[in-house]
């Protein structure tokens, strides 16, 4: 421990001259000298004095403490098992699962006496074995990442004394990244214990299957499925899919090739609304040694994602043609234009009504907006030199403008860079900030509390301020505004620049898409996610409202959840969290789910019901052939060593045999205010009272 000012030493001189000075003038000068107490007496008032002073003042030079420490760190060995369900089914799972977990645990115990050892089990995820309230169950993985674990080693143990990494497993992986190129950036040696079986059976599997979670009523979409088989040469099998008992289609497979190998694209027509669990499965051949990996399940989500539009203008206008060619752009939407005279439908017929320069002040158009309005369809405006502004202002659809002239500025579009509501790339909103300016009306604008703009008008070089676009949201509908016409020119524009108009046509499918989804009016709301994986937990979210929508949560939820194969539910009742409720149940059998979530407010009964699906994937069973020869390349890439599951006691003469694994001591400074030190007044008080202590005995006080 050493002390550090920032003055030259030689102020310490100045601190005790400071110090006899005030004990000279206390006990020697003035009254004091004329008191009597014996000289011996004062000498010692006078030096106690003097020393309490001198470190007073030098605590006034701020000094540091510096200290020094040093510690040691023994060499860290990380113990990774595999604990996922591919080892259940090799012929020596009854070894793995006895003789073989005694010889690791004396392993660990002997390694022990030289090194720190760290035990981990992974699987999906990464777990440190000591951190369990209990051991977790063996062979229990749905997945093996080993990628990952080989980055959370990295992660955890960063910046610390690793000596080597010992991997058992059976070097079979069925999710994450390449684990060779994770296991270069360790920059530690890796030892391998190979487990499993290397020898290769008679097998035909669905190996893959790729597909879209999502189709759209009325499309189609592809399956592309991939079958292998191994060791079944001359023999044959049928590919079908299936679903809800309907076969879809059927093909016979001839394998040709001992290690065969061929991928399928099955085109499926989305006829159905709603979610459907797609089987693909091979028919069984008759040696082979497991059909778990011969069928797959696969959801598919059918959404009627078709939209009908209501393009509705107080006159003929290119700016008609221009919206109409954009939103026709996306397969999804359905658009119907109209005059206003015209317009005699339902309008909640249709997912959103966009009005171009309506309201309008042209004598004839008798269309009343805000009688369309009260159906809660959400609206798109386009204003111009016809529409009505007082009777816009009068909607209260979250834009007003106030004019007292009538004129139209020359705007051209601005982006705000904080609009939140959807993105619009940078690039995009470059090019569109480049567009011609639309004749946009003159006036004072005002957005409502929940409106955004996402351009703003730019007249001439000045930026004004004022919405050119804007959207808002509602608590029942959303709205859009654009302040302008001639949105022709933009169409035009975009060509002329990029001979293609995919600017233009993304800024209004943007928009359509937005305002075209309803603000969700539900006072109850459950959240589940469609699709769960077979090892993942399923949490069930729910809001409950009250008449001004806000959040409450006094009452209770009721939850049942039914398997669709079994007649009986389960019942829950569902936590409150700080604005809603929520419940995790945990890991669900694979298979399809149905609920239903009950609740009461202010006399009112709630109910919400939906479906989800647990995917029944088993990925540990599409590849049981352990793979040595990964093991083999990650020990030679780090300079490890490989060696077998019933000799797992040899890794420890392995690393005992490295002079790499060597203890690291670590030199620790620090810097404290010795202000801060307790020894420091308490030696202050001291001197104080024991100062205090002689002249009271002696009468001098």
């Amino acid at each position: 421990m050493s002390i550090i000012i920032d003055y030259p030493w030689y102020f310490v001189i100045f601190c005790l001259l400071l110090g006899a000075a005030y004990a000279v003038v206390l006990y020697w000068l003035g009254r004091k000298a004329e008191r009597d107490f014996s000289r011996g007496l004062g000498t010692a008032l006078s030096f106690l004095r003097a020393i309490s002073v001198a470190a007073i003042a030098f605590l006034l030079f701020s000094p540091l403490v510096k200290r020094e420490a040093s510690r040691k760190e023994k060499p860290i060995v990380i113990l990774a098992q595999d604990n996922s369900k591919s080892l259940d089914y090799c012929p020596d799972s009854a070894y793995y699962r006895g003789d073989y977990i005694a010889k690791m645990d004396r392993l660990a115990d002997d390694l022990s006496r030289d090194y720190d050892v760290q035990r981990l089990v992974f699987g999906g995820d990464v777990q440190l074995l000591d951190e369990q309230a209990a051991a977790p169950s063996l062979h229990s993985g749905q997945a093996t990442d080993i990628a990952n674990l080989l980055a959370e080693v990295g992660d955890r143990y960063f910046h610390r004394n690793v000596g080597a990494v010992v991997l058992a497993t059976d070097g079979i992986y069925n999710t994450g990244a390449n684990p060779v190129g994770a296991a270069s950036s360790l920059a530690v040696p890796l030892y391998g214990i190979a487990m499993g079986d290397t020898t290769v059976y008679p097998d035909a599997a669905i190996a893959n299957v790729r597909f879209n979670r999502i189709a759209y009523l009325g499309n189609t979409f592809p399956l592309e499925i991939t079958v292998s088989a191994n060791r079944l040469q001359g023999r044959s099998s049928t590919l079908n899919v299936s679903v809800d008992g309907r076969r879809l289609y059927t093909k016979q497979l001839q394998f040709g090739d001992s290690r065969f190998t061929a991928t399928e694209t099955v085109v499926i027509d989305a006829d159905r609304a709603g979610m459907h669990n797609y089987i693909v499965e091979i028919a069984p051949v008759g040696d082979e040694r497991s059909v778990r990996n011969n069928r797959r399940v696969v959801p598919v989500e059918v959404i009627d994602g078709h939209q009908k539009i209501a393009l509705i203008a107080a006159a003929p206008h290119p700016d008609i043609a221009a919206l109409r060619a954009a939103v026709q752009n996306n397969s999804n939407y359905e658009v119907e234009s109209f005059l206003a005279s015209d317009f005699n439908k339902n309008p909640r017929d249709y997912n959103l009504l966009i009005f171009h320069q309506l309201p309008s002040r042209t004598a004839g158009v008798g269309l009343d907006v805000a009688k369309l309005l009260q159906s809660g369809t959400p609206a798109m405006f386009v204003l111009g030199s016809q529409t009505d502004l007082a009777r816009l202002n009068a909607l209260h659809a979250g834009l007003e403008v106030y004019a007292r002239i009538d004129r139209q500025n020359e705007a051209a579009p601005l982006f705000n860079t904080d609009f939140t509501y959807f993105t619009l790339d940078d690039e995009t909103a470059r090019r569109i900030a480049q567009f011609p300016p639309l004749l946009s009306p003159f006036g004072e604008y005002k957005l409502g509390g929940n409106a955004q703009t996402l351009f703003s008008a730019r007249i001439g070089t000045v930026n004004s301020g004022i919405p050119l676009v804007a959207v808002t949201q509602q608590q029942d509908r959303r709205c859009a505004f654009v302040a302008g016409e001639g949105l022709w020119r933009w169409r035009l524009a975009d060509w002329q620049t990029n001979a293609t108009h995919s600017d233009f046509d993304a800024l209004i499918n943007k928009l359509v898409v937005f305002t075209a989804l309803r603000a969700n009016g539900e006072h109850f709301h459950v959240e589940v996610k469609n699709i769960f994986a077979q090892s993942e937990s399923v949490v069930v979210d729910a809001q409950l409202y009250n008449d001004n929508y806000e959040p409450v949560n006094q009452p209770d939820v009721e939850l049942v959840v039914r398997n669709v194969a079994s007649p009986e539910g389960a019942k829950y009742t569902l936590n409150r969290t700080a604005t809603g409720y929520s419940i995790n149940l945990g890991v669900l059998p694979s298979g399809s789910y149905t609920y239903s979530a009950t609740t009461r407010l202010s006399g009112k009964s709630y109910t919400a019901t939906g479906s989800f699906l647990v995917e029944d994937l088993h990925l540990e069973a599409l590849n049981t052939v352990a793979d040595h020869s990964l093991l083999a390349t990650l020990a030679a890439e780090t300079g490890g060593a490989v060696v077998d599951a019933h000799s797992p006691e040899q890794v420890a003469e392995l690393l005992r045999q490295r002079d790499d694994l060597k203890t690291v001591v670590y030199s620790e400074t620090s810097y404290s205010d010795m202000l801060n030190l307790p020894l420091i007044l308490i030696f202050i008080l001291l001197l104080l009272t024991v100062e205090w202590v002689l002249r009271k005995y002696n009468g001098t006080i």
